[in-house]
């Protein structure tokens, strides 16, 4: 019995290996692998203490999984990439690392002095369940966008001061009456960024009493325009944030309780929704 259990855990894994395409860069396979562990450690999932810290072995030993980048679905959970994750530390199919390049997964695995998991009960399912494809990569893309906003916004101060803009329009009692978070945060940012009394501009010196009453939209409505794309950015990143720390499997197992419960909790569209409606 106990042999067709292990069989069938790891047919699970072998049979939800279709990915096609070129494999993830190691550094997003790597971030794939920590989250995984991550909603594992939570103690839902029904993996074994043993295979859990086989999984956190290979990461510190930044071994990872052939994983390609086309072939999940979401709304089943990212079943193939993480199948393919599961395969590489099964011992199966092309594993990376800094001293050996890809090779065939096992070789690899002997040559940082790591063993292959080894699956019984529920196990091969605890390791393919969950939305942890598209929440890495989510994240990172939030991070990334988290900079050029504010790259974006250093780059407005700068266009206002070289075209002799007046700082007027950030004024914080303008933003006060308005307040959305990321308005008055850019607000603040610029008025940093041009009043500073250790870098004073000789740009905005020289022009300090013209008289001007306003600029163009483009320089006086940045607070605005941009604030709504922090705002954005924030709202993405409290989600994923919520993702990458849940339990994504089904079933799910409440030890405490000794319950185990059926549900939907794999189903990708929060994290496919955020990211989509902010990135496409």
């Amino acid at each position: 019995m106990l042999e067709s259990t292990e069989q069938l855990q790891l047919n699970l894994i072998r049979s939800h290996a279709t990915g096609y395409g070129k494999p993830l860069e190691p550094a997003k396979a790597r971030m794939l692998l920590a989250l995984r562990v991550n909603v594992l450690a939570k103690g839902h999932s029904g993996i074994s203490l043993e295979n859990l810290e086989k999984l956190i072995d290979a990461f510190n030993a930044y071994c990872v999984s052939y994983v390609p980048e086309q072939g999940t679905v979401g709304c089943s959970g990212d079943l193939c990439p993480l199948a393919h994750l599961a395969l590489g530390l099964l011992g199966e199919g092309q594993m990376w690392s800094p001293s050996t390049g890809w090779a065939p997964a096992s070789d690899v695995l002997k040559h940082n002095g790591l063993r292959p998991i080894e699956l019984s009960y529920k196990e091969g399912l605890a390791l393919i369940n969950g939305t942890q494809l598209v929440s890495s990569i989510g994240s990172l893309a939030v991070v990334r966008a988290e900079n050029l906003a504010k790259q974006a916004d250093v780059i407005a101060a700068l266009t206002l001061d070289v075209l002799k803009g007046t700082t007027r329009a950030f004024d914080a009692k303008v933003h006060k009456v308005r307040p959305h978070k990321g308005q008055n945060l850019v607000a603040g940012r610029l008025r940093a960024l041009l009043h500073s009394d250790l870098n004073r501009s000789e740009i905005a010196e020289s022009h300090r009493h013209c008289g001007k009453v306003q600029d163009a939209y483009t320089l006086r409505c940045v607070p605005q325009v941009h604030g709504v794309t922090h705002d954005t950015i924030e709202f993405v990143k409290e989600l994923l944030n919520i993702e990458i720390n849940s339990a994504t499997d089904n079933p799910l197992i409440f030890s405490d309780v000794e319950e185990i419960i059926s549900g939907g909790n794999f189903h990708g569209e929060y994290p496919a929704k955020a990211i989509k409606n902010k990135y496409n």
